[in-house]
């Protein structure tokens, strides 16, 4: 018999607020309507008047006109009209909708009001944690926590995982650390999964084990085999406010729109009808683009079920691929030794070493064939060099390929990949993470002297490769996701910097061409109405005081011609 426990409704209102306060920033209330939804029957036009517009990260006009979601006209003679809806700057600055197109809200929503382990480093300390959360959690529901870090994962041992059982009690418990590629899990959630030490383990999975017994580790793509049965058991309704929350905080820092990856290496979570049900309620704040996570050939056809459901403000985007492992855990797939005296790890390889299923090849010419847009994971430059050749191939079979194949993370390219990249035109995209070079510089107890030549955001810019900018939360913390906080760091990073216009773009245009939809990044005629507005002028800001409120200060966001912050 289990004792009475007090039952826990989540992370509160108070708590959210709380978390918000951490990036100086405060929720909106609005509502939106879709881009083009004219639905209402409203004909009302919307003049944008009295500040600087920009159009793109260059061009400016004194005023736009909306209508229907859409920009119908720049510096517009504005005529009296009930039917016309004047919005006053009052010389406030406004810019194309800013993007975020690499990120997880829907995994983060999943682990909304879970444990927060950040700074943990042992078993003791994480299990005072789970203890703590089993105690107010209702009994059997599954418990959820992120941001432990372990100097030594491999050294996990049976120890370890009794310190969890004893504190987790009857609830199943999937605990993933700071860089989203490792997992504790527990006992309970061991046999609700049917793992033994026997279970087949994914190509480049690991699963620790001591005296012929699991530990409860799970290293890279092991974690899928327990992560997809513990994101099995939350419904939409459990999830579906924890999303909206984070929508609308996406919102409140600077953005209009996010590529979520719906997958991380501890499964997929296909969960659009959530956005979509948000979005059918006039609740949703942000434009959201999202793929379909794969980790083998074998996955590929199952992107298909999401081709032509695109709503207004949900739309499909391809699939993602991870080519290699963690680079803060010294897992990016290098053709050097790294300090662990290895070349990291792969997910999958260049032929059919490992089963055709794995063989790189074969899945790109198998989602160009289905003309499935692409997302990779590579970080090591074996990983770029991977994709890149791939691509070569099935552009020399049919002469041309057809999908747009996006790049992420890149932690290190080398200059003549970079080269070859510019080699693809429209067919290629990149998008990377200043956030990482901040939050990985203890990176070099792996890679050493090679950290230096770790995320070159600015020559693959200056290289003019289409980059967009990303925060790829949760992998990265959430001081580090304001829009502007991101811009000022891009802007320090490398002893190399790229100016504001390029970061600018990158966070417009650069990263709405990873979606390969035409019609956001800009604000031409035609294109949807996504804007941020701010007090200043980015330019007029030295940098190193971008993140600082009283230097620039985020008045309001705007998706579709409507406010949501």
């Amino acid at each position: 018999m289990h004792r009475q426990k007090r039952r826990s409704k989540g992370m509160t209102r108070r708590d959210f607020i709380k978390t918000t306060a951490l990036v100086g920033v405060s929720i909106g209330s609005g509502l939106l309507q879709s881009c083009s939804d004219s639905s209402n029957g409203q004909t009302q036009k919307t003049f944008f008047t009295n500040g600087t517009i920009y159009i793109d990260a260059e061009k400016k006009v004194k005023g736009i006109a909306i209508k229907d979601g859409r920009v119908i006209a720049h510096n517009p003679v504005i005529a009296k009209s009930s039917d016309n809806n004047v919005v006053d700057l009052n010389g406030a600055v406004v810019y194309p909708g800013f993007h975020d197109s690499h990120n997880h809200l829907m995994e983060a929503a999943v682990g909304y009001g879970g444990i927060n382990l950040a700074g943990i480093k042992d078993s003791v300390g994480i299990a005072q944690k789970v203890k703590q959360k089993a105690a107010e959690t209702p009994d059997g529901k599954p418990i959820i926590g992120v941001g432990f870090h372990l100097d030594d994962y491999d050294s996990w041992s049976l120890n370890d995982l009794a310190r969890i059982d004893d504190a987790s009690e009857d609830h199943p418990v999937f605990l993933m650390d700071d860089l989203g590629h490792n997992a504790i899990i527990n006992s309970v959630l061991i046999k609700l999964a049917g793992l033994t030490p026997s279970t087949p383990v994914p190509m480049a999975g690991k699963v620790v084990i001591q005296d012929g017994k699991l530990t409860g580790m799970l290293r890279e793509s092991a974690m899928i085999l327990a992560g997809d049965k513990i994101l099995s058991l939350f419904t939409d309704d459990e999830v579906l406010d924890a999303t909206k929350k984070f929508c609308d905080l996406w919102a409140s820092i600077g953005y209009t729109s996010i590529n979520d990856m719906m997958g991380t290496p501890m499964g997929r979570f296909m969960r659009p009808q959530i956005f979509k049900k948000l979005e059918s309620q006039g609740l949703l704040s942000l434009r959201v683009n999202y793929t379909h996570t794969i980790f083998s050939l074998d996955d590929i056809e199952g992107a298909t079920e999401y081709v032509g459901k695109d709503t207004e403000m949900v739309r499909f985007i391809g699939c993602k691929l991870f080519v290699d492992g963690a680079f803060g855990a010294g897992q990016a797939w290098t053709s050097w030794k790294n300090l662990q005296g290895n070349n990291g790890v792969y997910y999958v390889y260049t032929d059919d070493s490992f089963g055709k299923q794995y063989n790189i090849n074969r899945i790109v010419e198998r989602a160009d064939e289905l003309r499935l847009n692409m997302h990779y994971h590579v970080q090591g430059d074996m990983a770029i060099e991977a994709v890149l050749n791939a691509m070569t191939n099935v552009r020399s079979k049919k002469g041309r390929l057809s999908s747009v194949h996006t790049l992420v993370h890149l932690g290190f390219p080398r200059q003549d990949q970079i080269d070859r990249m510019k080699e693809f035109g429209s067919n290629i995209a990149v998008t990377m993470q200043p956030a990482f070079a901040v939050i990985e510089e203890d990176a070099s107890r792996y890679y050493g002297e090679m950290m230096k030549n770790a995320y070159p955001i600015s020559k693959v810019i200056n290289a003019g490769i289409t980059t967009g900018i990303s925060t790829d939360f949760s992998v990265s913390p959430l001081s580090l996701a304001p829009a502007l906080v991101v811009l000022k760091y891009s802007s320090q990073l490398n002893n190399n910097p790229v100016t504001m216009k390029q970061l600018i773009q990158g966070m417009t245009v650069g990263s709405a061409s990873t979606t390969a939809y035409k019609d956001t990044g800009t604000l031409e005629i035609g294109n949807c109405a996504d804007m941020v507005v701010f007090d200043k002028d980015i330019y007029d800001v030295p940098a190193d005081k971008l993140s600082d409120t009283s230097s620039i200060k985020l008045l309001s966001t705007w998706v579709g011609g409507k406010k949501v912050f």
